[in-house]
């Protein structure tokens, strides 16, 4: 699955000047953020209600935290939707982001041809990959010319100082068509969480169809079948990192013990809150203040001046980990938990020997105390373009509602691995893709919404039990979010800050900032937006009782 990946600059010039206040003379002021409780978003976001698939029980319990397991692929999938959604025989327009190698496209790809075929339409994707997608997004918005679908991560938008003018302007009031009993027109869009329902309203719109998130951002996952070869262990610690660092990396091997993105690892290790924490003194501090943060800086920097980290992920921040990682040049990295089933697909064919297993959340020093960070209801979005008129909107929300089907669907198997016979064929109960589905299947159809989460990828050995043991620990630690069940839209000024701050923090892993640099890298945070944010968060927790 996807990860966050800062690499936007100069975007709020750019909307404000193309999308924002064109044709204003006047200065505007950066909007100050929103919070509203969850509960009162409730005539926004459809009433939810479950989609049952007759027969389909998990193997493996789920709860609040916990995906539901199952160990073994249904004898028979339900079609859901029996009426093509796309009926006016116009194609349809759509931006995504792809985590992996582009398929070939409309034409030269037989999953297309029949996905399409069922639909009783032609999506036209314009694929991004995902690494710098932020950067493609921000072209997009400031020119105003968005296609009819945009998926759009959570982790790009709140980077966008003002994402929710530009998403008003853009995109549509979705609540017409979905609000209550309205959804009842589109039962897999009303099969959704209704807290992930509620992540999708900004400004007061409701505009985002959300991916439901997994509870926890990410994990660090390791090749186990290299470190089974040299005999190494997982860590159990952030101080085992530094051990196994040595005795992974060798460059004359071409190996290297770890990837980008494991600073946010180390800080989860380290006991830094995901975002805002309460003090004693009843006051708040954001993740940059806390000593903990600055210590992960220090310990992170270690790894890079050791020459642990990969010479691609030292040499660009945004360098596609997952490749390396699938090569076996790279041992060790972090990454989103739909990640690990991705890789098998996309490297056990090719490698029969590939292992890719997760590691349990380890503290920084040996004993030491345990978190680990909750996520967000939702982690993406789906936006349909503003102005597209009552019957398009309601054929790409069809589209959209055909896309979600929960496993133990057709839609969902088809989404997910084409057609039997053709894309996968079924061996003692379990898929196994053809070279033509490695080839021709992405999971392209499926950013065009969101589902309710399952843990159901049996066709990987041990992977359903091995994820729900993973998750059932994990959920015991999760951390003490302040703002749980508030919808809280970032100020303007606090969410442009994100990139050129955390830009800083890389340059001083790379050795081009010294660490005492962090001090004053923080001291410009606060003054350029950090102190206004605490203010606003403070009146946020204090009007909801969390302080």
């Amino acid at each position: 699955m996807p990860t966050p990946n800062p690499t936007r600059r100069g975007f709020l010039g750019l909307v404000g000047a193309s999308v924002l206040v064109a044709g204003c003379a006047e200065k505007r002021q950066a909007p100050k953020g929103t919070a509203v409780a969850a509960d009162k978003l409730s005539s926004l976001v459809p009433t939810r209600v479950p989609y049952e698939i007759p027969g389909l029980k998990p193997d493996l319990p789920g709860s609040e935290f916990v995906q539901p397991g199952f160990l073994k692929r249904p004898a028979e999938m339900v079609q859901a939707v029996t009426t093509p959604p796309l009926t006016s025989g116009k194609e349809v327009t759509a931006m995504t982001p792809l985590w992996g190698t582009v398929p070939p496209g409309l034409g030269s790809n037989s999953y297309y041809d029949e996905v399409n075929k069922r639909l009783g339409g032609v999506v036209r994707f314009n694929i991004s990959d995902g690494n710098t997608y932020g950067d493609k997004l921000s072209t997009v918005l400031a020119s105003g010319d968005v296609p009819e679908m945009v998926m759009i991560p959570q982790w790009e938008l709140t980077k966008i100082g003002h994402f929710t003018e530009a998403a008003n302007k853009l995109f549509a009031d979705l609540s017409p068509y979905l609000a209550g009993d309205k959804a009842k027109e589109f039962p897999l869009l009303a099969n959704y969480d209704t807290a992930a329902w509620q992540y999708g309203v900004f400004g007061g719109v409701l505009q985002g169809i959300p991916w439901q998130n997994d509870p926890y951002p990410f994990a660090t996952f390791v090749r186990e079948d290299i470190m089974k070869k040299l005999g190494l262990e997982h860590p159990k610690s952030a101080d085992d990192l530094l051990a196994l660092g040595k005795a992974i990396t060798s460059p004359k091997d071409k190996r290297w013990a770890f990837g980008g993105g494991m600073e946010q690892e180390v800080q989860r290790a380290f006991g830094v809150p995901r975002e805002w924490r309460k003090k004693s003194d009843g006051t708040l501090e954001y993740k940059y203040e806390t000593e903990e943060f600055a210590a992960h800086i220090e310990f992170v920097t270690k790894l890079f001046e050791a020459g642990y980290v990969h010479p691609d992920v030292v040499a660009n921040k945004d360098a596609d980990n997952k490749a390396i990682f699938g090569s076996g040049e790279m041992v060790i990295y972090r990454d989103g938990l739909g990640a690990w089933h991705e890789a098998l697909g996309r490297f056990q064919a090719d490698n029969p020997d590939f292992d890719m297993q997760i590691v349990d959340p380890y503290p920084a020093k040996p004993g030491g105390r345990l978190i680990m960070w909750r996520n967000e209801p939702a982690s993406m979005f789906v936006f349909i373009k503003k102005g597209l008129g009552d019957a398009r909107t309601r054929e790409l929300l069809a589209l959209s509602n055909w896309a979600s089907g929960p496993f133990g669907t057709q839609e969902y198997e088809l989404c997910y691995n084409g057609v039997e016979g053709k894309h996968y064929n079924v061996v003692n109960g379990q898929v196994k893709q053809t070279p033509l589905g490695r080839k021709e299947v992405a999971p392209t159809y499926l950013f065009l919404s969101g589902r309710p989460n399952a843990n159901a990828m049996s066709q990987y050995e041990g992977l359903v039990q091995s994820l729900w043991d993973w998750q059932t620990k994990a959920s015991k630690i999760l951390e003490n979010d302040p703002f749980v069940g508030i919808r809280v839209e970032t100020p303007s000024k606090m969410a442009g800050m994100a990139t050129p701050t955390e830009d800083k923090m890389q340059e001083i892993f790379r050795g081009k900032r010294p660490v005492s640099e962090w001090p004053k890298i923080l001291k410009e945070w606060q003054e350029q937006g950090g102190n206004e944010a605490r203010e606003f968060y403070m009146k946020v927790a204090r009007e909801n009782g969390r302080l």
